[in-house]
């Protein structure tokens, strides 16, 4: 799998988003990468790009679940893998270009 094709792949299924969460009251940004697939085909590649680009897949939806005709999962970066992926992936990213450089920055801004 090449950078090129993952962030293909971004540009059309994934998700680089700067929200926020509310801890004790107060809101404070936090940054999200994020894939969905659905279905054991979906599944064999989030595990492809897991072995190539990191991050860690969880089972998000089963199969009768909120009416899913399939299990759903999704794929998510930690803040160091996180880093690692947008800074491979930003080259080559067209749609979603803006808001994975949103992301990073927040990123990189919280290593200090």
């Amino acid at each position: 799998m090449t950078d090129e094709y993952l962030a293909g792949f971004f540009d059309g299924e994934g998700c680089f988003f700067l929200g926020k969460q509310e801890k004790n009251g107060k809101f404070y940004p936090k940054a999200q990468i994020l894939l969905s697939q659905s279905g054991p085909e979906g599944l064999v590649l989030l595990e492809q790009i897991q072995k190539e680009y990191g991050g860690s897949i969880y089972h998000h939806l089963k199969i009768g679940q909120y009416k899913a005709k399939k299990d759903a999962y999704k794929m998510w970066w930690n803040r160091e893998e996180g880093v690692r992926l947008i800074e491979r992936l930003l080259p080559h990213l067209i749609i979603k270009k803006e808001a994975a450089q949103t992301v990073l920055t927040h990123l990189k801004r919280e290593q200090c």
